[in-house]
């Protein structure tokens, strides 16, 4: 008969057992950690904002005020900001003995929706409505909709044809000219085509589709080469021909 091998089954009972050791160890450390009033939070700093108000970023999580630095965790801290649209995320970083320092990722809105009343929203690259009220810190081109104010929802994928035109048209302008767009003011639609109204002096501009690389190419030439006017059309849709004409025309 074979004898019975004890001896690794000897080391895994005392493995286990260190284990169960070692968890309930750090378990009461760290409950002795949390008891300790030294390690109370005595300051909230808060970071990475630009739009949000850093005041009303801070009465959202006062309350933490007093409370253990090592009993606060993330999970809690964004059950405060849940509600805030224009928050994407957030970091904690907790600093011995009192600190907590939340850093804020904001939503970056890349245009402005303006519905037929007139009311401007801005919206993220996401297609997300971020807010009722935008910041004159966001200077960005206007999307003009046929929309009511009543059909936007905040926090919301705004769902529309031509918003998901503009939004194709930015990748593809992006990929040559990221810059392109802080000299546009306006996009709209007209014939079902995108028309763009140029920032500073009002001329506007039509790409049609296709060939993106080569049409943008061609009208930074064209831009820096010679001067328009306001209430001149510049077109682009065709690849042989470059039409300038006035609206009147």
């Amino acid at each position: 008969m074979k004898k019975k091998r004890r001896g690794s089954s000897r080391y895994f009972v005392v493995f286990i057992f260190l284990i169960i050791l070692l968890f309930g160890g750090f378990i009461g450390i760290k409950r002795i950690i949390q008891s300790i009033g030294y390690f109370n939070i005595e300051k909230i700093e808060v970071v990475g904002n630009n739009i949000l108000e850093p005041n009303f970023l801070l009465n959202l999580c006062n309350d933490l005020i007093g409370e253990n630095l090592f009993s606060v965790s993330k999970k809690d801290i964004l059950k405060k900001y849940e509600n805030v649209i224009r928050i994407k995320d957030i970091k904690v970083l907790k600093i011995i003995p009192g600190k907590l320092k939340i850093k804020i990722i904001e939503r970056k809105a890349v245009f402005l929706i303006k519905t037929k009343e007139g009311v401007l929203y801005p919206v993220d690259e996401d297609k997300i409505i971020l807010d009722s009220n935008y910041s004159f810190k966001e200077i960005l081109p206007i999307i003009s909709l046929g929309l009511s104010k009543n059909e936007i929802i905040f926090g919301k994928v705004i769902s529309n044809e031509f918003i998901d035109r503009i939004f194709d048209f930015r990748l593809s302008v992006n990929s040559v000219e990221s810059k392109f767009f802080n000299k546009i003011s306006e996009f709209y639609e007209e014939d079902e085509d995108i028309y763009m109204v140029e920032l500073n002096k009002g001329y506007k501009i039509i790409f049609g589709d296709g060939e993106m690389e080569d049409k943008l190419k061609r009208f930074m030439f064209l831009e820096k080469n010679r001067d328009f006017e306001r209430g001149s059309i510049i077109d682009l849709r065709f690849k042989d021909r470059l039409i300038i004409r006035s609206e009147e025309g």
